[in-house]
């Protein structure tokens, strides 16, 4: 199959440009090169076969420079960080929404099929951050109790205690962040040109994705962040809930191994949306992330407290992913102490170009 990938050289892209190149896949990668760090990628891109085309999905002109023959799209592009939007709406939604139709317009008109790239941000932290919760040691959990007492056996569609949140959960409302909204109008839109044009196009709803090759940040990437900070001594920091929010980690040989299921079904989940993540059994909050990382390097960073989290933040956020599982046979098979290991290992293996972004 002939494969672009926008935003391919970063983490998420680049990762999935070397998978599919291995499975035998004609595999061209599109990015403007505007974060740091996605330059390290050229030289692998060279190395493992990987076309690279310097393009951005915002510039509809630089689209006539893509290939013919394009089978699939995978739209990995985006400016990624929930705490950028609100100094700069326009930008966000220029490189998440307007790149997103740009790319589904060239999809339309050279008959291409689409994976999206969308987030648990479409769901609003009001409706996230409603159901009765409980601060314990190291985390905040739902207060099962609570909730079967005020819901009873009618609970809001789209949550449940045992597994989390489905596809099912309304998008209505605010709090998404501008980020947020951004991926709410290109999930939408990629829903609509399915419906409209019979687009072949599936939509995955990520929580929290890390693994090797990412360049993380406190507010984007945060797995990986903590591993590098720990790795060379920087401080972290707590921003609310005591640094004991919780999310669904999903590492990025499930991703790929998620792909590779959908490009085989194609046909027949057109127009579908997947939440995914690590579900019920991979969940992490920073707390706990600095604990397992005080023990795996055997040392300590300086760690900071902000008590008002982040505007449309999220409390617990756990992909319910019964969906994936029923329709693709998917589920994730990295743990969260092997995923950290897999990361520990690629920052040993690259502390000198890490050395250059981070010290």
């Amino acid at each position: 199959m002939n494969v672009l990938i926008t935003g391919g050289a970063g983490f998420i892209g680049a990762e999935l440009a070397f998978h599919l190149k291995r499975q035998g896949h004609r595999v061209i990668v599109v990015d403007n090169l505007v974060r740091r760090g996605s330059e390290f990628n050229l030289p692998r891109f060279r190395r493992h076969g990987v076309q690279f085309i310097h393009g951005d999905v915002r510039c509809m002109e630089d689209f006539t420079n893509f290939p013919k023959g394009i089978d699939l799209i995978c739209e990995t592009s985006a400016q990624p960080s929930v705490v950028t939007g609100y100094g700069n709406p326009v930008f966000d939604i220029t490189n998440n929404t307007l790149g997103l139709i740009h790319t589904l317009e060239f999809a339309r008109q050279n008959s291409c099929a689409v994976i999206f790239w969308s987030t648990n941000k479409v769901y609003g932290g009001d409706r996230i951050n409603m159901f009765p919760r409980l601060e314990e040691a190291t985390r905040w959990a739902w207060n099962k109790e609570e909730i079967r007492s005020q819901f009873g056996n009618r609970l809001p569609p789209g949550f449940d205690p045992d597994y989390g949140f489905s596809e099912e959960l309304s998008i209505d409302g605010g709090q998404h962040s501008i980020y947020g909204l951004s991926k709410v109008m290109a999930d939408l839109a990629c829903q609509e040109y399915a419906n409209a044009f019979g687009l072949k196009a599936v939509i995955n709803r990520f929580s929290c994705v890390a693994g090797e090759g990412q360049f993380g940040k406190s507010e984007q990437g945060w797995v990986s962040w903590w591993a590098i900070a720990f790795h060379f001594g920087l401080p972290l920091k707590y921003i609310g809930w005591g640094g004991k929010q919780v999310r669904d980690v999903l590492f990025i040989e499930d991703v790929c191994r998620l792909v590779d299921l959908e490009m085989e079904r194609l046909d027949r989940i057109a127009g579908e949306v997947f939440n995914i993540g690590g579900g019920i059994g991979q969940t992490l909050s920073l707390t706990e992330a600095t604990a397992l990382l005080r023990e795996k390097f055997r040392r300590d960073v300086p760690i900071t407290v902000e008590d008002q989290p982040r505007k449309a933040d999220q409390c617990i956020y756990i992909s319910d992913i019964r969906k994936a599982r029923r329709i693709l046979g998917w589920s994730p098979r990295v743990g969260i102490e092997e995923g950290y290991e897999r990361i520990i290992e690629w920052i040993r293996a690259n502390e000198a170009e890490l050395r250059i972004l981070y010290c």
